[in-house]
């Protein structure tokens, strides 16, 4: 029987891995977790990893809801790491997770930098469609 969606969302989003990655590429500096709320981000199991890793985090009261437009995960990201594991079989989900890991790990900084420099943008352009679609803006 396979798993879920949310489940799997909840394994691969957050995981000791991912906190050590991130803990790496922002080198003790200052960053804020930012994410989508979807129903699975917002179970128990995650608010407490979120909680006890990154002190701080967006709560789902100051991000707008369904804002994948807003996301770098969800406007560009996701795709690119799609684009590295599409057309793979995997047995497991740890299979599927190593695989995200290695395709995170060779994504250029310099594309995750213009990725989330790109976020201000967008949030002018949404403001100015007061919240309607602003892909025609950017």
């Amino acid at each position: 029987r396979g798993l879920g969606s949310a489940e799997i969302a909840r394994r691969l989003q957050i995981s000791s891995s991912t906190v050590r990655i991130l803990r790496r590429h922002f080198a003790g500096g200052p960053f804020i977790l930012q994410q989508d709320w979807a129903p699975s981000h917002g179970s128990r199991s995650t608010l407490a990893v979120l909680k006890a890793h990154f002190p701080g985090f967006l709560d789902k009261n100051l991000w707008p809801a369904s804002s994948p437009d807003l996301n770098p995960m969800d406007f560009s990201v996701w795709g690119m790491l799609e684009g590295k594991i599409a057309g793979k079989v995997f047995a497991t989900v740890d299979d599927l997770k190593a695989a995200l890991e290695v395709a995170w790990a060779s994504i250029d900084d310099g594309y995750l930098r213009r990725t989330v420099n790109s976020v201000k943008k967008r949030l002018r352009a949404c403001v100015k469609a007061r919240g309607s679609n602003f892909e025609i803006l950017l």
